[in-house]
């Protein structure tokens, strides 16, 4: 066995700008990654993400370009050539693709597959090229860690000479966040009084807002202090006006469309609320319900896969298009405490079961795999 410490190159850019749900996937893995006694070597398009967890001597900060490189152009014509000159053992690309033209072992992340299941949720030209990319970069890759098992199984049936390359590998829970505060202060910075529902991630077509707005207007009428706030970044194709939608529904008193928050003030959130609700029709996992159950905030989840895999037990479970059992399942966990402490306290044993530490330390079992190591 080798015992030199591995040289692992990693694709880097969903650490920059704002990361979501994939720039917190990959900041987990690095903050354990580091102390692993490894060398990481972290590739930027342009400037370095100003990110204090860097700041460490496992890591090596490596700008690639002046930041104004298409993606394409950045992964095959300026990555290979560092890669070589920095002796790479592995290179892991967190986010669907990997440099094709690169010589060295790759692992490659794959959380989902929608852009084969919804093609409409995203504009043709750029479905296609998802579609290219991942395929060719799955053969080039020598393992490829999925979040769930229903993950794994659309990759096989996908991509079926290559299955066994899929390794189900779960993520964590909410460890990296903030702490979270007192709820009532939470509350107070929120500005909120009566009831207050979350969702959390970037909305998509497949993710049901219309349907979750139209719930929370049935709602309105009987609870008129409800407040749903919506956190992420609108981001549907066809694009569907939120804004227009809410004003439309009257809901301008009840629902906020917060777009992107930072980090300690999700943390106010998941304190605040006295639910969640993540409907969706596909999902890869669904890493913000899992922090939200981590903080005790009972859920509401469509029953579609994989959340209805993952959450089962631990959320009222629904048909994400279906408006009115929506709100009748959010009226339900509003209305009985002895439901929401029942919720609760599922969906704190299932966050219990889930590690960043295990999902970083079963990464890098496969990135010394695959390098040989």
């Amino acid at each position: 066995m080798d015992a030199r410490p591995a040289v692992v190159g990693i694709d880097a850019r969903e650490l920059a700008g704002r990361p979501t749900g994939t720039g917190r996937y990959l900041r987990n893995l690095i903050r354990h990654w580091r102390e692993s006694g490894d060398r990481l070597v972290c590739y930027f398009n342009g400037p370095p993400a100003l990110d204090p967890l860097l700041d460490h001597p496992a890591i090596r900060k490596r700008p690639l370009g002046d930041g104004c490189a298409r993606g394409l152009w950045w992964q095959e014509r300026l990555v290979p050539p560092a890669a070589r000159q920095d002796g790479l053992d592995v290179f892991f690309s967190p986010a669907y693709s990997c440099p094709l033209s690169l010589a060295t072992p790759r692992v490659t992340a794959v959380h989902d597959l929608s852009f084969f299941a919804h093609p409409q949720d995203f504009a043709f030209a750029d479905a296609l090229r998802r579609r290219v990319l991942v395929g060719l970069s799955l053969r080039a890759s020598r393992l490829v860690p999925v979040c769930s098992d229903f993950t794994r199984r659309e990759l096989a049936r996908l991509f079926p000479d290559l299955a066994g390359r899929a390794v189900h590998v779960p993520l964590g829970p909410d460890d990296d966040l903030p702490p979270p505060p007192p709820r009532d202060e939470a509350r107070a910075r929120l500005g909120v009084r009566g009831p207050y529902l979350i969702t959390v991630g970037a909305v998509l077509n497949r993710r049901c807002a219309p349907e979750l707005l139209r719930a929370v207007a049935r709602l309105a009428t009987r609870r008129p202090g409800l407040v749903l706030d919506v956190v992420g970044e609108n981001r549907t194709h066809p694009r569907i006006d939120l804004e227009a939608m809410v004003r439309t529904l009257g809901l301008q008193a009840h629902v906020r469309l917060s777009g992107f928050v930072d980090e300690p003030e999700l943390a106010d959130r998941y304190a605040a609320a006295d639910a969640a609700v993540f409907l969706s029709e596909y999902e890869g996992f669904g890493l913000p319900a899992l922090e939200a159950a981590a903080r005790g905030v009972p859920l509401v989840a469509g029953r579609a896969p994989s959340q209805g895999e993952i959450f089962r037990g631990a959320a009222l479970l629904v048909d994400p298009r279906d408006e009115t059992a929506v709100a009748a399942a959010l009226d339900r966990v509003l209305s009985d405490v002895g439901l929401r402490a029942a919720l609760a306290a599922a969906g704190h044993a299932l966050a219990a079961r889930h590690s960043w530490a295990e999902t970083a330390s079963r990464t890098r079992a496969l990135l010394l795999e695959a390098a040989g190591r």
